[in-house]
C-alpha cells in the first residue's frame, strides 16, 4: 500500500476527506491530533506533540521519558523524544507501509492517541508537581502498552 493509498482508505473508513499536503496528515483520533506522515516509499511516521517540559522540570520529565521508553513499556512500541526547536516532548512511531491495511492502520492510530492522551497528562500534571517525578507504570492503560 502506498501512503497515498493508506490516507484514501483511512479516510473512507472515517468517513472524513483527508487531505495529503505533501506528505503529511493531520488526523483528529480521541480528540488528540496525530501526524501521520509518509517518511519514505515504505515508511509511515505518526508523531504528536506532547506539550512544552517547562525548564525547571526537564531533567525530571526526561529521565520520566526515557524510563517510559524502555522496552517501551510505556509507549506502546513508539518512542518518546524531545524537540530540541521548542523544548517540546514528541512521540513519533514508524511503521511499515507494506503490513498495514485500513483495520491495522485505525488499530495503530488508536492506540497511539491512548498513548498521546496518557503522556500529556503526565507532562501537564508533572510540570505543576512538587519533588521527583518517575514514570508512574503501574497507572499505565492495559491496551496503549507493552507489559514488561
Amino acid at each position: 500500500m502506498t501512503f497515498g493509498e493508506l490516507v484514501e482508505k483511512l479516510g473512507a473508513k472515517l468517513g472524513v476527506e483527508i487531505e495529503d499536503a505533501g506528505g503529511a496528515v493531520a488526523i483528529q483520533i480521541d480528540g488528540e491530533t496525530v501526524i501521520v506522515q509518509r517518511a519514505d516509499d515504505d515508511l509511515v511516521l505518526l508523531r504528536a506533540d506532547l506539550g512544552e517540559i517547562p525548564p525547571d522540570r526537564r531533567d525530571a520529565l526526561a529521565f520520566a521519558a526515557l524510563e517510559g521508553n524502555f522496552l517501551y513499556r510505556g509507549t506502546g512500541g513508539a518512542t518518546l523524544a524531545v524537540n530540541p526547536a521548542d523544548s517540546h516532548l514528541h512521540l513519533h512511531k514508524y511503521n511499515w507501509l507494506g503490513r498495514l491495511d485500513v483495520d491495522k492502520a485505525l488499530d495503530t492510530l488508536s492506540r497511539f492517541a491512548d498513548t498521546v492522551v496518557y503522556w500529556k497528562r503526565f507532562v501537564r500534571e508533572a510540570s505543576v508537581a512538587s519533588g521527583d517525578i518517575s514514570f508512574p507504570s503501574q497507572e499505565l492503560p492495559p491496551e496503549s502498552f507493552i507489559k514488561v
